[in-house]
């Protein structure tokens, strides 16, 4: 394949979104423009550059000044601090993920949600033979698992149920939650615990204990867990692990400003 075709654009790419995409380049490289100077300066007609800035205005991605002129707006500083939040607590995250499971010999991981599912963003693998193995990136549903139903349990009940809604919760294992009432019913001891556990759910033979991350807002936004064969993670060991595991997310959260109140 030449250098060419790779540079090629997929057929299918909307042109109205690059051209949203570029004007919002533009702003967060000059700060303010008018329509005539963001027209200008990326080869559009007048009316056609109003037509987007108005639309952009109005997802409220763009601000008016009193001069009619336009600049980025506070929507997508938060946007991307959803993202730097993301990049910030694995960076943080990495080096306790380290030391539990040098500590407890399990593997240790950091989950972040994602729809109805937990992506797993970092891990640390236990050097045991047998011993759990998911890859980073991949998806795991959060109904049956420790890392998502600690993230859900976080989060208010009618968001719980619109997630959920006209979604089939899958039978993983003889274990699994399949009714959203009874999912409820366990994020409630769940939030009050500080802690959930994957008790054979995902799959058989595995046990994992997890606890949430909260940021300087006060949100949750990613999880820490230990988890490994049901062998050698017994209830036992589980309840011996917690402290480790809750004293670690607390200290992530604390240095991403997480203050509780």
């Amino acid at each position: 394949m030449t250098q060419m075709q790779m540079k090629k654009p997929p057929y299918y790419q909307i042109k109205s979104l690059e051209k949203a995409k570029n004007i919002l380049e533009l702003l967060a490289v000059e700060g303010e423009l008018s329509v005539s100077e963001i027209g200008k300066k990326l080869v559009m007609h007048r009316s056609h550059a109003h037509r987007f800035l108005a639309t952009l205005r109005s997802l409220g991605l763009l601000e008016q000044s009193e001069d009619a002129r336009y600049r980025l707006s506070f929507k997508l500083f938060e946007w991307g601090m959803v993202v730097a939040n993301r990049m910030e607590v694995r960076q943080i995250a990495h080096s306790f993920l380290l030391d539990l499971k040098a500590r407890h010999e399990e593997t240790t991981n950091l989950g972040i949600l994602d729809g109805i599912d937990v992506v797993y963003a970092d891990k640390i693998e236990s050097s045991h033979l047998l011993r759990m193995d998911l890859a980073i990136g991949c998806h795991v549903p959060l109904h049956c698992t420790a890392l998502g139903k600690v993230m859900l349990a976080n989060r208010p009940e009618m968001d719980v149920r619109k997630l959920f809604h006209k979604k089939k919760l899958e039978r993983r294992t003889p274990n699994t939650i399949t009714s959203i009432s009874e999912l409820l019913g366990q994020l409630t001891e769940i939030r009050e615990k500080g802690y959930a556990v994957d008790d054979e759910e995902l799959a058989l033979g595995v046990r994992c204990i997890a606890v949430p991350i909260f940021n300087y807002t006060g949100n949750c936004i990613a999880a820490i867990s230990i988890a490994g064969p049901s062998l050698r993670m017994t209830i036992e060991k589980m309840e011996k692990i917690k402290p480790d595991v809750m004293a670690v997310a607390k200290t992530v959260s604390m240095r991403l400003g997480f203050e509780k109140r």
